[in-house]
């Protein structure tokens, strides 16, 4: 049976323009390729056009305020139509069925726009998720490539097509004398955004001169003109008008030439559309203009080039594709280039990118898309929390083994940036804390003087440091940060360790069965686990602390019951630690009665560990929660005046 594809068509909720013709043009070719089988499309509040072969699911429309509620009902239609992989129209996502992403430009992170805005944090989001990509340009993919720091990503490339084709003489004089046309036009197509560089093509027009009271100008973007173009433009015919596919082929078949100098496009349609419609092409020396385009347009040099040259050289071309000869030369190699580029291609490609991405992602199960990242069980949404003051995040609770974990934790690498180590405020006096403790559960296991301990996400390395300095041979891992205090102490392999030490780092683990597995791989003596153990994880809790985004995971006493059963280990309190113990170990640490440590061990921890650390343990960082507390204030409050 053939993987099934989940295509959520949210963009014809948002509009008609180019990204949604290359949808419909991909189902239309699904249909006749056979592919049509494979996919089930989500209709959003039936905005979608339908195409007779293509199997559709009525959703409700998009919004950006409720993306997390959204992501729910797309799993949902995952799961019941047993999808291996989804793709979106426009940056939507489930929950954790396997993403495709097709990348259409990647102007706002080329050309610095606002990435807080919901729709490009959505972008980013979606990003971060897809785990396979295509894109409409090698131009795309290499921006895409470079934005996400992975050079090697690989990216399919499927150019778009077109349908255009030169209008017939009848319907190009129509077109004209239906909107008043009475001279020769110059097309300027789209938008007028700031990107699109329409300045450069009044600044080079108004070099005419006298001239351009021959001149018509047809933009086709809708809207009233700019008044800084209108003085630009002189006594030329200028017609602002909104046009159907019908008459955008009569008005780029009727032009003197397309005029496109547009700083960054993510393919550059227009381009394609007036050599396919025998329309001379004026476009920039950019982005992926060049691979549309090839030797058949007249390219603006953008790079590097003042602003007097661009529109000396633009000037030039408006001339030029007037000139007969030149004129014909353009149309027939325009003629040429837009061959290479067929939607029924596209889809060709897009077909293979998406069955071989469905073919490498997992098989659902019925647990899949929920499944805690521990023990595999079912989990149930508990709430949502604003995480890093932008992400709304998932909080779900297992059913089995009863811990509290977030969504798939996609934020991390923002987590972890150097300005949220204010958050870790208890750091020294935790270390110091657990080398004591340390210090005195070694000899109490029989462990010996050449007991070897890991402190596992170690952070700056100063309980390394003080065991160390108290004769232990510790040694420190920590995935993100810097061990200074411990240089040459660092380790990559969790072999041959007799202690392993978990000071709240457990509630950091972003696959905790992959890091638990790691861990109990060598049989350790003892593991130490410190951290708060909450039977029900709410969202008043001030543990989560969502300001730095780094707890993401967090253990109930069902989950230490179940990390005990998995793993052959014996549970027991020691010290604000639970301490899963190795069963030949644990006769000599625990009461078989009580299940406690043994009474002469507690009293010789007692009598080890001095009065300070008494003390500490009787106020548990009492400071350090207080500075914690004010930190997040000061953070909350920065964040809202951001």
């Amino acid at each position: 049976m053939s993987a099934k594809i989940v295509i959520d068509g949210v963009f014809f909720q948002i509009g008609r323009s180019g990204i949604a013709r290359v949808w419909l043009k991909l189902l239309q070719h699904w249909v006749d390729q056979g592919f049509a089988d494979q996919v089930v499309v989500i209709d959003r509040n039936r905005t979608c056009p339908r195409v007779d072969g293509i199997a559709y699911r009525d959703a409700p429309a998009f919004m950006y305020n409720n993306d997390q509620a959204d992501r729910q009902a797309l799993q949902t239609i995952c799961d019941e139509e047993g999808a291996r992989l989804f793709i979106s129209s426009y940056y939507t996502f489930p929950l954790t069925t396997p993403s495709a992403m097709l990348v259409y430009d990647m102007i706002p992170e080329v050309l610095g726009w606002n990435l807080q805005e919901p729709m490009w944090q959505q972008k980013q989001r979606a990003m971060q998720l897809a785990t396979h990509f295509a894109a409409i340009s090698e131009n795309s993919a290499k921006d895409v490539r470079i934005h996400l720091g992975r050079p090697d990503l690989p990216v399919r490339v499927a150019y778009t097509g077109s349908d255009f084709q030169p209008a017939t003489p009848e319907a190009i004089d129509s077109f004209k004398t239906r909107h008043g046309l009475q001279r020769p036009y110059f097309l300027i197509s789209g938008s007028r955004s700031s990107y699109k560089n329409v300045s450069l093509f009044f600044k080079a027009f108004a070099a005419l001169g006298d001239e351009r009271a021959h001149y018509g100008i047809v933009c086709t973007g809708g809207g009233q003109l700019e008044p800084e173009f209108a003085a630009l433009a002189g006594q030329a015919d200028v017609r602002v008008l909104i046009l159907d596919d019908g008459e955008m082929q009569a008005a780029y078949s009727g032009a003197i030439s397309l005029v496109y100098p547009s700083l960054y496009e993510g393919f550059g349609l227009p381009v394609l559309e007036a050599m396919a419609c025998d329309c001379p092409a004026i476009t920039s020396r950019v982005s992926s203009m060049p691979e549309v385009g090839g030797e058949a347009v007249l390219y603006i040099d953008i790079k590097d080039r003042t602003e007097e040259q661009m529109v000396g050289q633009l000037a030039t071309h408006l001339r030029t594709v007037q000139n007969p000869a030149s004129r014909q030369a353009l149309i027939e190699a325009g003629r040429v280039q837009a061959t290479h580029f067929r939607w029924d291609r596209m889809a060709e490609i897009m077909r293979e990118f998406l069955v071989g991405a469905a073919e490498a992602s997992p098989a659902p199960t019925a647990s899949t898309e929920t499944a805690c990242r521990l023990c595999g069980g079912t989990t149930q949404w508990l709430f949502n929390k604003r995480v890093l003051h932008k992400y709304d995040v998932q909080f779900r609770q297992c059913s089995r083994c009863a811990a509290t974990q977030t969504e798939k934790p996609y934020w991390l690498d923002e987590a972890y940036m150097p300005e949220n180590e204010k958050f870790d405020t208890g750091q020294v006096t935790r270390s110091l804390i657990n080398a004591a403790v340390i210090n005195s559960l070694v000899p109490m296991a029989g462990l010996g003087a050449n007991a070897r301990v890991l402190d596992y996400g170690c952070g700056s390395g100063l309980m390394v440091r003080t065991l160390r300095d108290t004769g232990v041979d510790a040694w420190g891992y920590d995935r993100y940060s810097s061990p200074r205090l411990a240089l040459g102490f660092q380790t990559q392999t969790f072999s041959g360790f007799d202690v392993v030490n978990l000071c709240e780092v457990v509630e950091r683990f972003d696959e905790p069965r992959q890091h638990f597995d790691a861990l109990f791989a060598s049989n350790p003596s003892l593991v130490l686990i410190q951290t708060v153990i909450a039977p029900q994880v709410t969202e008043s809790w001030d543990y989560i602390t969502p300001e730095h985004g780094q707890h993401i995971f967090f253990l109930a006493p069902a989950t230490v019951n179940w990390l005990c059963q998995t793993y052959g280990r014996q549970p027991v309190a020691v010290a604000g630690f639970q301490v899963l113990v190795r069963p030949d170990v644990a006769e000599r640490l625990i009461d078989p009665v009580t299940g406690g440590l043994r009474a002469e061990h507690q009293q010789a921890l007692q009598n080890l560990l001095p009065n300070l650390w008494m003390g500490l343990f009787s106020r548990p960082y009492v400071h350090a929660s207080n500075d914690n507390q004010l930190l997040r204030q000061m953070d909350n409050a920065s964040a809202v005046r951001g």
